[in-house]
């Protein structure tokens, strides 16, 4: 497994079309997952990273919720940006970019904990 996962999954989802992006989310979920489940990867920052946008993705997808994740701030702006493209080409609902809000970006998730 490469050491860079995040950078590498950034350059993949960049260079591909909103339209297949969900689809390489996907399949990237699921690879990740069996790393995991088959011990050929371990959790590291970048791999919880990934698995909870994916999971988020999914989440948005199955209008469900999900609870307020703390990661890495140049991976959430990333993450925003990839679900602006998504929205913008209607693969995800226009409400995709407020439970984006709240569930990655760190003041609500600071103010959850100070309360």
């Amino acid at each position: 497994m490469k050491t860079r996962l995040f950078e590498t999954f950034v350059e993949m989802i960049d260079h591909i079309p909103a339209e297949g992006i969900l689809k390489a989310i996907d399949l990237q979920h699921e690879m990740l997952e069996a790393d995991l489940r088959y011990k050929r990867a371990t959790e590291t920052v970048e791999v919880l990273s990934i698995l909870c946008f994916c999971q988020f993705i999914k989440a948005v997808r199955d209008d469900e919720r999900v609870f307020p994740v703390m990661l890495p701030p140049g991976h959430v702006e990333f993450y925003r940006n990839v679900v602006t493209r998504l929205i913008e080409a209607d693969k995800l609902p226009i409400d995709g970019r407020d439970q984006f809000d709240g569930t990655f970006l760190p003041g609500f998730v600071e103010a959850l904990a100070c309360n």
